[in-house]
């Protein structure tokens, strides 16, 4: 692994490690054994002078999953995207996203921390934002 940033276990009795430098989470079984990997791509937002798209902090900084018994939700902070996404836990599949550069509401300045209550509403933590932001996900 490049950097790895984040780490909780799933209800499943799996580990899921954020590997933040190479975009992406891995997957162990709590013996260590690398069970699966999720790519989290990311595509710069802002294009910079040069035209070639730069890594500003990472694509898989930190996560945690809904709520339900099954956890059937990741919550995935994109720092290159500066967005939120929600995936499908057991297909990887990026569901949605919510999110993007700034500092007004429901925009982000380096997302940094995540939880999820017992209700589903997801916080953010902002390192240079300085701030906690809190999110109600709206049923599908």
């Amino acid at each position: 692994m490049q950097t790895v940033h984040c780490m909780t276990g799933g209800n499943d009795g799996l580990i899921y490690v954020c590997n933040r430098g190479e975009g992406r989470i891995q997957v162990y079984d709590k013996l260590g054994n690398l069970k699966r990997t999720i790519e989290v791509p990311w595509k710069s937002q802002t294009p910079p002078a040069e035209g070639k798209p730069v890594e500003l902090g990472g694509a898989a900084v930190a996560l945690d999953f809904s709520r339900d018994p099954s956890q059937s939700l990741m919550f995935i902070i994109n720092q290159n995207n500066a967005q939120i996404e929600i995936m499908d836990r057991q297909t990887g599949k990026v569901l949605s996203a919510f999110g993007r550069v700034g500092r007004y509401p429901g925009q982000f300045d380096q997302p940094h921390g995540i939880a999820v209550d017992s209700k589903n509403n997801v916080y953010i933590a902002e390192n240079r934002g300085r701030r906690i932001q809190k999110f109600r996900i709206a049923a599908q």
